[in-house]
């Protein structure tokens, strides 16, 4: 008469097991928490970077100034730009119709409304692009100025030159 012994796992079994995954688990997640935080300030500075480029390519296909404006209210129904907002808020695209460069008013066509993935971001401009940035119908920039991107201790700094161009560093928040 054969005896078969049971099929599974003892108690004994099942903690070493898990004694063993904690013990790996608690090695490896620190070394992940650099990774994440690159993760997070690459996803930040690649959606601005393509809101810029989206504005840069609609002006040159429509021929027409396209600003991209920083706005406090960005999930309202009708956001618009914002001198008192910060760049970390939120933005707004539109074809700039009117006389006046950086202000959004009726005249104006909206084609985009972002905002930040993370709230915890803060994103300072140069002077010449503290309110707005703006692209001719050359895709040429306004002016030729800094982005600065700063999250979890990460930062990104986003170069825009006079013709448009677009060049990202990397660093560390001061």
């Amino acid at each position: 008469m054969l005896l078969t012994r049971p099929r599974g796992f003892t108690l004994i079994e099942l903690l070493v097991a898990l004694s063993v995954l904690v013990i790996l688990l608690a090695v490896a997640v620190p070394g992940l928490q650099p990774l994440a935080r690159n993760n997070r300030i690459t996803a930040l500075t690649n959606d601005l970077i393509s809101t810029l480029n989206l504005a840069r390519s609609e002006a040159v296909k429509r021929g027409v100034r396209v600003t991209v404006c920083k706005s406090a209210n960005p999930d309202a129904a009708a956001p618009v730009c914002n001198t008192g907002a910060d760049w970390h808020d939120g933005w707004l695209v539109f074809v700039d119709n009117s006389g006046t460069i950086g202000i959004f008013d009726g005249t104006d066509v909206r084609l985009k409304v972002g905002q930040p993935a993370s709230r915890n971001a803060t994103i300072t401009a140069d002077t010449a692009f503290a309110n707005f940035v703006s692209y001719v119908a050359s895709g040429a920039s306004s002016a030729s100025a800094n982005m600065v991107l700063c999250l979890d201790g990460v930062s990104r700094t986003i170069s825009i030159n006079t013709t448009g161009r677009i060049q990202t560093t990397s660093g560390s928040c001061a």
